[in-house]
């Protein structure tokens, strides 16, 4: 006779936990995440090539999912001031190595997805902010991810529809994406000595 009322009381608070951590996760990327959306920026300024975006995305997507989850059930532990410190120092890199690069390097799809470990610990201590009932932990978990996927979709889409005009063009590359590849890298020292001090 209870056992309905269980499952539906388990389905509304599943139904809740879902929105709001999904709401957490994508703001979290955006408006919330200035460091995040720098690096997504700097995967996009790379090339023109949607499939080599497309890699790099997927990379650091598997990678920061996989610290996420490593960091929430305990395995891993990093201090968040180190965590915050090599963030910085992603972005600064990737960055940097754009204005090198005129396209996917042997050892860029590696480097994307070790700094996507990375950037799943600084997720992880901002999902770890807000106790989670065990019952709702992986509901919430699976929401919050897929929160930051939108929120990461998003800022490349917005970064797209920003340049779209300029994309095909001869001058993008020397006028738009090393000139913001400059701010870029110049944005993540800053955080780097900031946040190292």
């Amino acid at each position: 006779m209870f056992r309905p009322l269980i499952g539906i009381l388990i389905l509304l608070s599943v139904g809740a936990v879902v929105p709001e951590y999904f709401g957490i996760g994508f703001t979290h990327v955006l408006p919330d995440g200035p460091d995040h959306i720098l690096f997504l920026l700097g995967l996009f300024f790379l090339t023109r090539d949607f499939s080599v975006l497309l890699i790099q995305m997927t990379l650091f997507t598997l990678a920061h999912s996989l610290t996420l989850g490593l960091s929430l059930y305990g395995v891993l532990s990093v201090p968040s001031g180190v965590v915050e410190v090599a963030i910085a120092l992603s972005i600064a890199f990737i960055a940097i190595e754009n204005l090198f690069c005129d396209g996917l390097s042997r050892w860029r799809p590696w480097v994307v997805f070790g700094f996507g470990l990375i950037h799943g610990l600084g997720f992880a201590h901002s999902f770890g902010m807000r106790p989670v009932a065990a019952g709702d932990f992986l509901p919430a978990l699976f929401s919050f991810n897929v929160g930051i996927e939108c929120g990461q979709i998003a800022v490349i889409g917005i970064a797209y529809a920003a340049v779209a005009v300029w994309w095909k063009r001869d001058f993008y590359r020397t006028l738009i994406a090393r000139p913001a590849s400059v701010m870029i890298a110049a944005s993540g020292l800053y955080w780097a000595v900031e946040r190292g001090f």
